[in-house]
């Protein structure tokens, strides 16, 4: 082993002494290069779907008769008090970035072979509040359509749709609370999309409500525009 590589190793060692890798739920320790950061026993505790085997499952059902779309798929199965929430709490308040560019790349691996996908131009996040993303730094759909746009190679259009109004979070809303909280919330941003086909991505599908009127956005000032939807997860 070179000197170089030897000094890094030690490096890597000395930093997981005084600041230890703890995992995002149950703050046991984790071995380095675990992503995202969880122990053995809670990443096999994350319930993963398998909704890229099946043409209709619980993300397209979300649709049927409100948006038209060519493909649905969430990575994991959300319920209160499990794993896959510690991990989009972290993403979403918690200022962990990188575990939305590491499920996106895993969720953009299982999805990128399948046939409706194949002629894919890009990938539009859900876009947030200006005031939110002030506060949060970021924008969680962006971080996780990057990581899928790593595996899937392909652009991430953040500016395709604007947020115009911000009314709060929809975390504690009912769910007509949450439809109605998103009706006019989105505008059309930037971009020519005629004709093409684009994957609209986001953190937590719910009510389905928030990537409905997305799509529909897109859908109206787009001519002959086909979408998909890619979550995270899907509330249960």
């Amino acid at each position: 082993m070179s000197i170089k590589r030897t000094l890094h190793t030690l490096g890597d060692g000395l930093a997981t002494l005084f600041f230890p890798r703890l995992c995002l739920n149950c703050q046991s320790s984790v071995a380095a290069g675990q992503q995202p950061q969880l122990c053995i026993p809670c990443s096999n505790d994350l319930a993963l779907t398998d909704h890229w085997l099946l043409p209709e499952n619980a993300v397209t059902d979300k649709f049927v008769g409100r948006l038209p779309i060519t493909f649905g798929a969430a990575l994991l199965s959300f319920s209160v008090g499990t794993v896959c929430q510690q991990l989009i709490h972290a993403l979403k308040y918690y200022h962990r970035p990188e575990v939305g560019v590491q499920l996106g790349q895993q969720l953009g691996t299982l999805i990128k072979d399948h046939p409706a996908l194949q002629d894919l131009n890009g990938i539009v996040p859900v876009p947030i509040h200006p005031k939110r993303r002030h506060e949060r730094g970021y924008n969680q759909a962006e971080k996780i359509a990057e990581g899928m746009a790593m595996v899937l190679r392909k652009p991430v259009y953040p500016d395709a749709l604007k947020r115009v109004v911000f009314k709060g979070s929809q975390t504690k809303r009912t769910r007509y609370e949450r439809v109605e909280n998103t009706q006019e919330s989105f505008g059309l941003g930037k971009g020519d999309f005629a004709n093409q086909h684009l994957l609209i991505v986001d953190d937590v599908l719910t009510t389905g409500a928030t990537v409905d009127f997305c799509g529909n956005v897109l859908l109206k000032g787009h001519e002959g525009l086909r979408l998909g939807v890619a979550t995270l997860a899907i509330a249960e």
